[in-house]
């Protein structure tokens, strides 16, 4: 049986007050998934002893080579094909799967953690069968839930059963040291990344379209990268996202599936958030449409490095053109939605 959860790699101080904050339901399977975590989050918490010793000072001075790069939008818009083409390019680096499960101490033990997490970890996403592993490309959501940040997810693993968890604006940004402390481990966490690599982040997080006004003053001259798609097909492949997520994560009983309605009013709020922020903010923008990468990828590509002044490499587009030709035969989820569902994801997101 593959096993892999969300907080899975969190230390043990993070587990006990999220658990304290949230409770579990005491049910075989949420026991069971609890006491996986928390024999995990023992170790964890030793590891991070060791990676403080022997890294801390490096950590401490190293400065970001360049500001981030950050793909934005709504899940299911494609966004993961975009990260993964994005870091094809040399130039650039992403958060690794592995550096995203373990964050407080991948310096340190990402040699220890590679053999486990190739066996742990399922081969695909069960929502659409991308491709997993241990190295790829992965949103640093999961390491700032890991490391302790405010996060909407903690509403998915601790659901209450009321209202949808991505409502909210108070989930995606704390105020005063809670605040401090999520900028705080962003910053820690990508200064980690450039000890590494020494390039400049490409970071694909869709909760992050909710705080680009944030990230923007953290990371003056950060670029941003919006991707949209069609809401009929971003609605019910959201909702179903959310719902196998749920059922493997989550610690107690309450999870209400999304509705129609409720998520196609979040896909719109986070569409306005964007046209809002975009003009006002000066930093470098760009918006590309999923159908039109699917359609024509290296043309779409060069056009955002064009408006986000990046320098295009041939090299780039012989990785770019490598990696659509391996992966040419994937298919796609398909949706059958309801005359009355068609009506009302369309009469929510007009725009």
């Amino acid at each position: 049986m593959k096993i892999f959860t969300i907080i899975l790699g969190t230390r043990f101080s993070v587990l006990m007050r999220m658990t304290f904050r949230n409770g579990i339901t005491p049910y075989p399977v949420y026991i069971a998934r609890f006491m996986m975590l928390f024999i995990n989050s023992l170790i964890s918490s030793v590891l991070i002893l060791a990676e403080k010793k022997n890294f801390r000072k490096k950590i401490r001075e190293t400065r970001l080579t360049e500001a981030p790069v950050f793909i934005i939008g709504h899940w299911r818009t494609g966004s993961t094909l975009l990260h993964q083409l994005l870091n094809l390019d040399p130039q650039f680096t992403a958060p690794t799967m592995v550096q995203t499960t373990i964050p407080d101490h991948f310096l340190f033990s990402t040699k220890y953690y590679l053999p486990i997490l190739k066996k742990a970890m399922p081969k695909t996403r069960p929502m659409d069968n991308v491709p997993l592993s241990p190295l790829q490309a992965q949103e640093d959501e999961f390491a700032l839930i890991r490391i302790g940040s405010v996060s909407p997810l903690e509403r998915l693993i601790f659901p209450s059963g009321e209202g949808y968890f991505l409502d909210g604006y108070e989930h995606y940004i704390p105020r005063g040291r809670k605040l401090e402390a999520w900028k705080k481990n962003l910053l820690v966490f990508y200064k980690k990344i450039t000890f590494l690599e020494g390039k400049a982040i490409v970071s694909k997080n869709p909760y992050h379209t909710m705080r680009m006004e944030l990230l923007a003053e953290m990371f003056p001259g950060a670029k941003f990268i919006h991707i949209t798609r069609d809401p009929l097909i971003v609605v019910p492949s959201t909702i179903r996202m959310w719902n196998i997520v749920a059922r493997e994560n989550k610690l107690k009983k309450g999870w209400k599936q999304p509705t129609v309605a409720d998520t196609a009013a979040v896909l719109q709020t986070y569409l306005d958030h964007v046209a809002e922020c975009h003009h006002r903010l000066d930093n470098p923008f760009t918006e590309l449409a999923f159908e039109d990468l699917e359609k024509n990828p290296v043309s779409v590509l060069k056009k955002i490095y064009s408006e986000l002044e990046i320098h295009w490499t041939e090299a780039f587009e012989t990785a770019v053109n490598e990696f659509l030709w391996v992966n040419n035969s994937f298919e796609k989820n398909t949706y059958v939605l309801s005359p009355e569902e068609r009506d009302t994801i369309q009469s929510i997101c007009q725009s």
